[in-house]
């Protein structure tokens, strides 16, 4: 039955969260500084992101907040999500030495990828609200819903893996092209340019793209203190059904498949 895929998430919560705790703590295993460098890469990437844009970009959009805050949190959320997307596409190959020992749900594997990376989209975004402070962004009583938005964006992250990891397995190929899409996926979504710069008639059509709308409240509440509308809660739920839908059905299809081919 394909919805035991929630409850084996649910089932296996504590452990999903111990591994993406313990993956967070040691991703920098055998450095000096050790896990503080969760913190020192997104204030160095941040902090440049904000000097670079300070220099090349004076003018102002968005009314309140300069184009160096609208374009750092547009990367930096691409970015994680785009590195879960990659990373948890690739964990049934990265954790075949387990899945051939244990008898564990698959889904759990991808579930504590996207947790990691969920946790260090928190973190980046702790530090991105400080910095947005200092220059003049003020804290808002808002900004405490954040991270139901990063985690629904991570939801729909977890949706999409599930497919990518099971046909990540059986058709080898699809990690060189996803590779290849996500490096042109960018520039289909406004990460690093204002939406106004697209024609009308296309920009009508950006919520077809999965991530637009989570990107686009994810903005709006930090730079604009504004909370999406009804038809932006509609859209978000109904990519996440679909994704996290289609996400179940493939995990139930070709479970057995993948163990065979590991």
């Amino acid at each position: 039955m394909k919805y035991s895929l929630i409850l084996n998430l649910y089932h296996y919560r504590h452990y999903i969260w111990r591994n993406a705790w313990s993956e967070l703590r040691h991703r920098y295993a055998g450095t000096g500084m050790g896990i503080f460098w969760n913190l020192l890469h997104p204030l160095v990437e941040i902090m440049t992101y904000t000097l670079v844009f300070s220099l090349l970009f004076s003018h102002r959009t968005h009314g309140i907040m300069s184009y160096r805050l609208y374009i750092t949190s547009g990367v930096l959320t691409w970015g994680v999500f785009t590195s879960s997307v990659q990373r948890g596409s690739n964990t049934f190959i990265e954790h075949s030495r387990y899945l051939k020992q244990l008898n564990l749900p698959l889904e759990i594997f991808v579930a504590k990828i996207i947790l990691t990376f969920t946790l260090i989209l928190h973190i980046y975004y702790c530090l991105f609200l400080l910095t947005s402070t200092l220059l003049g962004n003020p804290l808002q009583w808002k900004f405490l819903l954040l991270p139901i938005f990063l985690i629904l964006l991570q939801v729909l992250a977890l949706g999409m893996t599930l497919i990518l990891a099971h046909l990540r397995v059986l058709f080898p190929d699809v990690k060189e092209m996803l590779q290849a899409f996500i490096t042109l996926w960018r520039w289909t979504l406004p990460v690093i340019y204002p939406e106004e710069v697209l024609p009308e008639s296309l920009r009508r059509w950006l919520f077809l793209n999965p991530p637009y709308v989570f990107l686009r409240s994810i903005r709006a509440l930090i730079l604009e203190h504004a909370l999406p509308g009804w038809q932006d809660w509609l859209i978000m739920g109904i990519w996440i059904f679909l994704l996290l839908g289609c996400g179940m059905i493939v995990t139930h299809k070709l479970q057995h498949d993948v163990r065979e081919s590991l």
